[in-house]
C-alpha cells in the first residue's frame, strides 16, 4: 500500500535481477529497470531524484526525449506543480500522448535534447519555474550511486557471484556514471565497467554518444566504450525476446548486442526501458525482417 507517487516508485525497488537463458553456459544476469511503475523505465529513479532535489516552486520545465518528461510530469503533478515539457520532434509518440493526457504542455522542437536545452533555461528564467537539469544536477548520479548499484551489488551476493562485468547504455550518463563510481570505489579494476553508445552517424532512442560537453564525462569511469548501431541494437531486442521471453526497448537492445559481442561472463546488463514504447519501430524491422 502507497500514499502517493513517490512511495510507489520507491517501493518497487530492488527492481529485480534475473539470470538470462539467452547467453548459457555464461552467467549473464539482467537488471530490469523497467520494472520501474510509472514509465517502465530506469528514468522514475532519475525523475525521483531531480524533483527531490528541489524546493518546492510553483512549476517545471524540463527537456527529455520521453521517459524522463513522463516521469516527471507524473510526479510534479502529483505535487500540484505545473509542468513544461521540451521534447523533440522525432520523439517516439506515446511519449507526447501520455504528457497531454496529465496535462501538461508540450513544446515540439526540431534538434535533440542538447540543442533544445538554452531555449528550456530561458524559458524557466520567464515563467519564474525552476529549472532541475538531468543534464548537470548531481542528483541524477547519485540516486544511482546510493540505491541501483547497491541494489546490484546485493543481489549478486546473494545469486552468489561477484560481477566481473556491469554494462550499459548511456545518455545523460547519470545512471552509468552512478554504477560506475560504486563499483570502481568498492572493487576497483576486479569489476570491468562498460558503457554503450550508439555508434556514429547511428540513433537509438534514449541514449546518445558520450562527448566533452556532457558534464558527467569526468566522473564516469569505465574501462571501455563499446559502439552499436540502431539496427544491432533492434538484432538484440530480437534475441532477447525470442530466448527469454522478454520485451526489452532500443537502449536495452544495445546493451545485450554489446554483452553478445563481448562474450561477456558472471555479468550484469543494465536494461533500462521496455519495448511497448517502439511498437512502430519494432513492427517495420520485423516487416524488413520478413
Amino acid at each position: 500500500m502507497f500514499r502517493s507517487v513517490e512511495e510507489l516508485i520507491r517501493g518497487a525497488w530492488p527492481t529485480p535481477l534475473l539470470r538470462l537463458r539467452s547467453f548459457e553456459p555464461h552467467n549473464v544476469w539482467a537488471k530490469l529497470e523497467f520494472m520501474n511503475p510509472i514509465t517502465h523505465s530506469i528514468k522514475d529513479r532519475t525523475a525521483l531524484a531531480l524533483v527531490e532535489s528541489i524546493n518546492g516552486g510553483e512549476g517545471v520545465v524540463e527537456v527529455s526525449s520521453g521517459n524522463l518528461a513522463v516521469a516527471l510530469a507524473s510526479i510534479v503533478k502529483s505535487r500540484g506543480m505545473d509542468y513544461v515539457a521540451y521534447i523533440p520532434k522525432a520523439s517516439p509518440r506515446p511519449f507526447k500522448v501520455m504528457l497531454r493526457l496529465m496535462g501538461v504542455k508540450v513544446v515540439e522542437r526540431e534538434g535533440n535534447t542538447s540543442t533544445i536545452l538554452p531555449e528550456v533555461i530561458n524559458e524557466a528564467n520567464r515563467l519564474g519555474y525552476i529549472h532541475p537539469n538531468q543534464f548537470s544536477n548531481p542528483a541524477n548520479y547519485m540516486m544511482h550511486y546510493r540505491f541501483t548499484a547497491r541494489e546490484i551489488d546485493e543481489q549478486c551476493r546473494l545469486a552468489g557471484f561477484k560481477p566481473r562485468y556491469v554494462i550499459g547504455s548511456v545518455g545523460t550518463a547519470g545512471h552509468m556514471t552512478g554504477i560506475s563510481m560504486y563499483f570502481k570505489e568498492r572493487y576497483g579494476d576486479e569489476v570491468k565497467v562498460i558503457a554503450v553508445q550508439p555508434s556514429a552517424n547511428s540513433t537509438i532512442p534514449g541514449i546518445k554518444r558520450l562527448n566533452n560537453g556532457n558534464p558527467f564525462a569526468k566522473l564516469l569511469r569505465v574501462d571501455d566504450v563499446v559502439d552499436v548501431s540502431r539496427e544491432e541494437a533492434l538484432m538484440g531486442v530480437r534475441w532477447v525476446a525470442r530466448s527469454d521471453g522478454l520485451l526489452i526497448g532500443l537502449s536495452s537492445g544495445a546493451v545485450a548486442y554489446a554483452a553478445l559481442r563481448l562474450n561477456v561472463d558472471d555479468a550484469v546488463l543494465v536494461f533500462p526501458d521496455d519495448a511497448w514504447k517502439y511498437i512502430d519501430e519494432l513492427e517495420l524491422a520485423l516487416m524488413n525482417e520478413e
